[in-house]
């Protein structure tokens, strides 16, 4: 059993599965589609069943228009979300799309293989997203989030980047690269249903030997071959809102602390994966005095003393508690 979002459903990762791979490199001798491969020979020889869309080689149009509908709702403007749901209705969608939508919906586990460029995916890749989760069809009317057509099934990003690790760690000049990935994470997966697995980052690849090259795609297969053991990133459920989807159900928790140690930056990203932080912001540890700042949703905790002796307890034990706030109104001072 596996929980995402507080939506737990049974995983099929260590049975067999239907792997969906959307390739989006032009190169095929590139680092990227090495990465395809070794995800093709690797899963293949686990049992699963792959299918490939190689977008590039497809000479797949990302041009979302009237081309993609055999249908036509409205021939004085084309309003997309209106042809969509009379498509929908109608059989209305064009053969190219059809067959990557049945691809989706038969996939258990989907992921996106491509390079990162300008902080986001080529636009080829952009296009298809944008073609093929069609409203009416892939959403809407009910299918969102853990009712998605994505619901108990898993996705993965799998990217290179020219950077180094280190540029997109969120204290450079690069955004960090969960803000990065945030649109595809919550935007496209988790917003259709998929619980989106933790990213396969193939850092600064042009920039390193052969050898670490090597070991990259040997990393990247060990990853494949402990799928079942990867915890999906706990992104908020729908059910947690009440109408507009504004207001949450628990309600929210600011935290502001002191580093009382040297900041464990890997526990706190498994804390942001697992839903226990929302959002995170720190200063640097060689500040005069480092200060944190995280969001909590507050789910059965009822009060900020609460919420303070569960910090000091285990998950913020390297923090000294300044101040928890909720709904902008300060309710403890701790120091």
């Amino acid at each position: 059993m596996t929980t995402c979002g507080n939506h737990s459903y049974h995983s099929s990762i260590a049975l067999a599965m239907n792997v969906l791979i959307i390739h989006a490199h032009h190169e095929p001798r590139s680092f990227s589609s090495a990465l395809k491969d070794r995800a093709v020979a690797t899963l293949t020889r686990l049992g699963h069943e792959v299918e490939i869309s190689d977008l590039y080689a497809m000479g797949f149009n990302p041009i979302s228009d009237r081309r993609n509908f055999t249908t036509v709702a409205d021939s004085a403007s084309l309003k997309q979300q209106r042809e969509e749901t009379y498509a929908a209705e109608h059989d209305g969608f064009a053969s190219e799309l059809v067959a990557e939508m049945e691809k989706v919906l038969h996939a258990d586990l989907l992921i996106f293989n491509f390079p990162l460029w300008w902080f986001g995916m080529p636009a080829t890749l952009k296009g298809w997203v944008d073609r093929v989760f069609a409203y009416g069809k892939m959403y809407g009317a009910g299918k969102l989030y853990e009712n998605g057509v994505g619901r108990g099934k898993r996705a993965l990003v799998t990217i290179t980047t020219g950077g180094a690790s280190g540029t997109y760690n969120g204290y450079g000049y690069n955004p960090s690269m969960a803000e990065i990935l945030t649109p595809i994470h919550h935007g496209i997966f988790w917003f259709n249903g998929f619980a989106p697995l933790p990213p396969f980052i193939a850092y600064s690849v042009a920039h390193v030997g052969d050898d670490k090259r090597g070991r990259l795609l040997d990393d990247y297969e060990r990853y494949l071959s402990t799928l079942d053991e990867q915890r999906p990133i706990v992104l908020p459920p729908m059910r947690d809102f009440e109408g507009d989807a504004i207001a949450d159900r628990f309600g929210r928790w600011m935290v502001e602390a002191r580093n009382a140690s040297e900041l464990d930056e890997t526990r706190v990203a498994e804390l942001q994966r697992d839903g226990k932080i929302l959002a995170f912001w720190s200063s640097r540890d060689d500040d005069l005095e480092p200060v944190a700042w995280f969001v909590l949703r507050a789910e059965f905790r009822k009060s900020a003393e609460a919420i303070a002796q569960t910090l000091r307890r285990g998950d913020a034990a390297g923090f000294v508690i300044r101040e928890i706030t909720r709904s902008g109104t300060a309710e403890l001072a701790a120091t």
